[in-house]
């Protein structure tokens, strides 16, 4: 999915990836194409390997080594589609001949989509990511969301001395953008569900209507209210997005004066 989102979409139309990948491809552009984009990736990789088993371990390492082997391979393998992208992009009955936002946004789907199942499967490809682990073991105040974040800046920058143009660097930032937030969807999970806490002064009621009506376990929790310095009883659930009305009409039926919150869920584990 990575290597086709990268040879559909973003290399064909000078679209840049991020991170090491992306890299490979502008030194690709720069050299005129003498390397293949994938044999540069695991060129570049190469030195991070060997920093990377020096200071994160052997384990870590060989991971992050098949996860880029394959990736590289993959890149090149399915570098064939390039010869099709301007084809199947072209969008001359619109009036332009390719849409440039349209590949930003697909290219980073598709290659959010790929690299997130690496992730989740508890491998990487290397590049950034090793760079940013080392690196926080020397700096631990910084995260690696931070260093991610400062490594695609550098990137863009690169990215606009290279091209010469500001348009082509926003497009890339585009493609950068929903990539990293597609990567922890498919790691972390879609917001399928939710979980709901309620304060009310009728438990028994709400949470045997929650539980017949809905289908939903409930936990009852006794709490005592700081400012007002008086108990007060806790429900908290876990329910299904589409659930959160007919939930919202329970509560105001049975105890219109609840205090009721509502959070986002992305992963729930065992029976609920």
């Amino acid at each position: 999915m990575a290597s086709f989102g990268l040879n559909l979409f973003l290399i064909p139309n000078h679209i840049a990836p991020g991170g090491i990948s992306g890299l490979a491809f502008l030194l690709h552009t720069y050299i005129q194409g003498r390397i293949p984009v994938g044999s540069l990736t695991l060129l570049l990789n190469l030195p991070l390997f060997i920093i990377g088993y020096i200071s994160l371990g052997r384990k870590f390492t060989i991971s992050s080594i098949l996860g880029t082997i394959t990736f590289s391979i993959l890149i090149d393998v399915t570098s064939f589609v390039q010869r099709f992208s301007i084809s199947l992009l072209d969008m001359t009955e619109y009036g332009n001949s390719v849409d440039y936002l349209l590949c930003s946004i697909f290219g980073g789907l598709f290659l959010g989509a790929g690299l997130g199942l690496i992730f989740k499967g508890g491998a990487t490809t290397g590049g950034t990511d090793i760079a940013a682990r080392v690196l926080q073991k020397k700096a631990s105040w910084i995260t690696l969301g931070k260093l991610v974040f400062f490594f695609d800046g550098i990137f863009l920058i690169v990215v606009f001395i290279t091209y010469k143009s500001f348009v082509t660097t926003l497009y890339t930032s585009v493609a950068i953008f929903i990539s990293s937030k597609v990567i922890d969807v498919v790691e972390e999970g879609v917001n399928y569900a939710k979980e709901v806490t309620i304060f009310t002064d009728k438990p028994e009621a709400i949470s045997k209507e929650i539980m017949s009506t809905l289908q939903r376990g409930v936990t009852l929790v006794k709490a005592s209210g700081m400012y007002t310095g008086r108990n007060i009883n806790v429900l908290v659930c876990v329910v299904y997005n589409r659930q959160i009305p007919a939930l919202k009409s329970i509560i105001n039926r049975l105890d219109a004066a609840a205090f009721v919150v509502i959070k986002d869920v992305r992963t729930v584990h065992g029976l609920w």
